[in-house]
Parts: C-alpha cells; sequence; structure tokens
C-alpha cells in the first residue's frame, strides 16, 4: 500500500486518548512508533496504518467511532491537494481532481465519479478490510470525504449538497445522524458507498479559481504523488501481514494488489522475485491461523474451517494435510501431548 500522511493516524490518537480513554502508546510502540515524536510532516504506508487501526479501533465500544474520526479530518491536513481543489473552476473539475489525486487522501478505497444525464456519482469501493473494522473506516472515509467538501464551501461560500447517498451495510440504529450529516437519504444495503449530486451543482463556477495557482498545486500534487509511489520491499511479509487481519474471507491476489496500490502484473512479479507467490503466501497465512485455532480444544474442526473461509471441512482437512503431513486431530492430539 502506498505512502500517506501520518495526519490522519495522529487525528485517531488523539480522538482515541482524549475522548476514549485509550492508551495507544504500546500498541504504536509493537509498530516501531513513539507516541510523543509523531511527526504531522511524515509519511506512513497504508498497510501499517491498517495494522495499527486493526489492534486500537476494535477497542471502541462506541457505533459512533468513524463519524467521529471523519469529523476529525482538518482542511489544512490535505495540503496541496486542499489548495488544488480550492482553485478549480468549477465543482465538477474539483471532483475529477479528488479522484486523480485520490492517492493523497487518506481513503481506504477507489474512488470513480460516474456522470450521467441529470446527476453525477461519486462512488467509493471499500478495499477488503477486517471485519471488526470495515464498517468504522467506511463511516470514517465517506464522512471524511464531506468534512473537506463542506470546508472547502464554507471557504468559499457555496452550498453543494448530495441528493442521495449509500452505504454498503444495514441501516443502523444512529443512522438520524449520518442523514442529518449529509443532508439527505441514505440508501443502506447497497454494493458500495456513492453519493449522488445534482449536474447543474457540479457546473457551479468556484470562486476561488486561479489558473496560475492551479497549475502550481498541480505540479505539487503530481510531485507528491512520484515520491509517495508504493514501496515493493519486502511486499511478500507486508502481504502476508495484511491477509492475516482476515477470516472467514479472505481477498484475492486482484484485489490485495489494488488494496496495494500496485497493478497485479507488477504485483506477482515482485512476490515471484521474493520467492513468495501470492498463493503460497495465502497458504502459509492459513496454516499458521490453523495451528493456533487448533491449540484451542473448544474449537472443532468445522469451526477452525469455516474461520479459514472454506466452505467443508473436508476440504480443510486435505489442505492441512498437504501443509503439514499430518490430519488436524493428530496435529491436535500431538501438541496436546507436548504440553501435557
Amino acid at each position: 500500500m502506498s505512502e500517506r500522511s501520518i495526519l490522519a493516524l495522529i487525528y485517531t490518537i488523539d480522538l482515541l486518548e482524549t475522548e476514549k480513554g485509550i492508551d495507544c502508546g504500546p500498541v504504536l510502540a509493537r509498530h516501531g512508533l513513539d507516541r510523543g515524536k509523531l511527526d504531522p510532516n511524515s509519511e506512513i504506508g497504508r498497510d501499517r496504518e491498517l495494522l495499527i487501526f486493526t489492534e486500537l479501533l476494535p477497542r471502541v465500544n462506541d457505533p459512533m467511532l468513524g463519524f467521529d474520526m471523519g469529523s476529525r479530518f482538518g482542511f489544512a491536513g490535505y495540503g496541496q491537494l486542499a489548495m488544488l481543489l480550492m482553485t478549480s473552476e468549477t465543482a465538477f473539475q474539483g471532483f475529477q481532481f479528488g479522484v486523480k489525486y485520490q492517492a493523497l487522501t487518506y481513503l481506504y478505497g477507489e474512488i470513480a465519479l460516474v456522470p450521467g444525464e441529470q446527476t453525477t456519482a461519486l462512488e467509493l469501493y471499500p478495499i477488503p478490510l477486517p471485519p471488526e473494522v470495515s464498517r468504522i473506516l467506511i463511516d470514517r472515509d465517506m464522512v471524511g470525504t464531506f468534512k473537506l467538501i463542506n470546508d472547502i464551501q464554507t471557504q468559499l461560500n457555496l452550498d453543494l449538497k448530495p441528493v442521495e447517498v449509500w452505504m454498503p451495510y444495514p441501516r443502523p440504529a444512529h443512522a438520524e445522524a449520518f442523514e442529518d450529516y449529509f443532508g439527505c437519504p441514505i440508501r443502506y444495503d447497497q454494493p458500495y458507498c456513492k453519493a449522488v449530486i445534482r449536474n447543474q451543482d457540479m457546473g457551479i463556477r468556484m470562486p476561488g479559481y486561479n489558473k496560475m495557482a492551479q497549475d502550481m498545486y498541480r505540479e505539487q500534487c503530481d510531485a507528491m504523488l512520484a515520491r509517495r509511489e508504493a514501496p515493493t520491499a519486502d511486499l511478500g511479509g507486508r502481504v502476508a501481514a495484511y491477509l492475516n487481519l482476515f477470516v472467514r474471507s479472505f481477498p484475492t491476489a486482484e484485489q490485495v494488489a489494488q488494496a496495494f496500490g500496485i497493478p497485479e502484473r507488477t504485483f506477482r512479479r515482485q512476490l515471484s522475485k521474493e520467492n513468495r507467490p501470492f498463493q503460497g503466501i495465502m497458504d502459509q497465512v492459513r496454516k499458521d491461523k490453523a495451528r493456533r485455532y487448533l491449540e484451542d480444544s473448544e474449537r472443532s474442526v468445522a469451526e477452525i474451517a469455516e474461520l479459514l473461509g472454506y466452505s467443508e471441512s473436508a476440504a480443510f482437512v486435505r489442505a492441512f494435510e498437504r501443509w503439514t503431513g499430518v490430519t488436524p486431530a493428530r496435529h491436535r492430539r500431538d501438541r496436546n501431548g507436548m504440553n501435557s
């Protein structure tokens, strides 16, 4: 996954510690970060940030956590991208810049702009995320995106609102808070996130338009993109850490490549150079998980198979025998004998 500003992590740490009572220091230390020395001008890999979030966020029992996280995103936190959006000729051009330079945002997904006859849709396709943080980060990304839009509108005295928003999960108990925030009806249980905006609003000329300033900010954003290209060092290890976040349903190689911001062919080629093909990494992750689960005698083989994404226990048993040379039941008996 590509590098990004560490500001989103800092915003979240501040929220968790000051309002949620969570001590983030030990988790940060396990990932090589010092809570007292986080530099707002530094960057962090999206996969590393996700590992930290996956440890921290489930500790908060608050269905509005994602909303609160997105609300913390400040206009200044987007740096040159925010300034580029401010100098757009129209709202539509601003959204086009947002899509082109989305790697400079904090999103855990890919956004697309889909024009229609009367309306234009801004669509967000979340990357595969661990279930314990998926809903939180989807809420954060949708709220954070509109926080940026609203901040720009406040600066330019505009009033651009969606006519409809989609969310890819069931209607929550606190749906009214989101409806009030977006100012429009929300449809739940949809296949992806979407905000629909009238074309007449998209065509509004932006009062901050300045071609010379726009060209300067575009060059700066291009330079930032080039600097933040996804690193490929130890890609296999980073892919394994990402896959280890999942249970029951694991992402495909294509989805992981997308999540890491790397073309699939480049992704597979780099893994091949490291002698760690994707399927081999997936097997190792499942094997390690299986061994840990088998040490828990309360889990049946059928339950373990389901946690590892197998539709049938027999398929898991065959795979485990292929990995280790013994059946899951034999492995469990041997381990219990060693521990007795």
